[in-house]
This record gives C-alpha cells, sequence and structure tokens, in this order.
C-alpha cells in the first residue's frame, strides 16, 4: 500500500469512527453536559471541524470553508452560546458543515500527487510538518475525540463502541447508511435552543 493511500485510508476511518459515534443520538445527546468543564458532543464535532478545514482546507487549498463564527465559537477556549450573537447553533448547520468540510477535504488528498504527501502545504504559515504527518496528527485527534463521544453516550446510556471501520467495503456499506439516515433525520435536528 502506497503512503498515499495508508495516509486517506487512516484519516478516512478516523473520521468515519466520529460518524459512527454519532449515529443515531438524538439532538438533546448533542448539548448533555456530563460532567463540569467536560465539552458536550456538538463542541467536540466543531473542534474537529475547524481543525480539519485549517489543514486541508486553509493550508493545504488556501480557502476556508467554515465561518468565522464557527471558529470563534468551536476554538478552545470553549465560549458560552451568549457570547455569540446571530450564529445558527443547530446541530444541522453543525454536521452538514463537518460533513462538507469532510468532502473537500478527503477530495483534495484523494487528487494529490503522492509527492506532495512528503512536503508542506502549499499554503503553509509556521508549520513544520509535512503533509502525511500533519494526516497522523488529524487522525489522532478524531479518534481522542471519539473517545470523549463514546464516554459521553455511555454516561447517557447509549453504549457505542470503535475503533470500526477499517475494511474499505465495510466503511463504505455503513456510510451509506448513516447518510441516508442523516438525510432523512436531519430536519428534526435543525432547531437551536
Amino acid at each position: 500500500m502506497s503512503q498515499k493511500k495508508f495516509a486517506i485510508e487512516t484519516l478516512e476511518i478516523a473520521q468515519w469512527n466520529v460518524l459512527k459515534a454519532i449515529f443515531r443520538l438524538q439532538p438533546e445527546d448533542f448539548e448533555a453536559e456530563i460532567k463540569t468543564n467536560f465539552n458536550p458532543i456538538n463542541w467536540i464535532l466543531g473542534h474537529l471541524m475547524i481543525q480539519m478545514d485549517y489543514y486541508f482546507n486553509y493550508l493545504c487549498q488556501g480557502k476556508r470553508i467554515v465561518s468565522e463564527a464557527f471558529l470563534q465559537f468551536y476554538h478552545p477556549p470553549r465560549v458560552d452560546v451568549e457570547e455569540i450573537t446571530d450564529f445558527p447553533l443547530s446541530i444541522k448547520d453543525l454536521m452538514d458543515t463537518f460533513l462538507k468540510v469532510s468532502e473537500s477535504s478527503f477530495n483534495y488528498l484523494n487528487n494529490l500527487p503522492e509527492e506532495k504527501f512528503d512536503e508542506l502545504p502549499e499554503y503553509n504559515e509556521n508549520n513544520t510538518e509535512i503533509l502525511s504527518e500533519i494526516i497522523q496528527r488529524v487522525s489522532l485527534h478524531l479518534l481522542g475525540h471519539t473517545g470523549q463521544i463514546i464516554w459521553i453516550k455511555k454516561h447517557l446510556g447509549k453504549g457505542g463502541a470503535f475503533v470500526m471501520g477499517v475494511k474499505k467495503k465495510q466503511r463504505e456499506d455503513s456510510k451509506v447508511k448513516w447518510l441516508k439516515w442523516w438525510s432523512e433525520n436531519k430536519e428534526k435536528y435543525e432547531q437551536v435552543d
């Protein structure tokens, strides 16, 4: 397996575990704060999304998909919702943007020549990691926070496990089901409290 294929598949597995961890959660589950100063699932997803957007869209492609409002809300340290005005913090918007950032990231990586995985990103600024190292960083970040999501789910009585989706066919088949579920149910995640 080539370095490019290995790196992309590792990132796909990590990203898939995030999506699988939130499969069939109810809107209120995304907001649940089970412990003081422990981020809820919706904040974790936004935090992961802005990191992917920073590395694979901004540093690599010179563009951002994530709006300034998303950056303000989901960049550590976490701020209170009341500090952000005129920003739709619905789970639907969050998930749709997460999927858009993921799609842009994977399209970019899949179309990149193999030798670029050993180079710094094209629009690099103060970064010393080559692209394959960035993919490792983002993959570990995704999986680490997936563990937090599973921990929250267990405290909510929802269960869950990871790491899944190592086999590409299994991952792709499962993702089709996930996307169908999201397409059929995302409107109930539109409400912003």
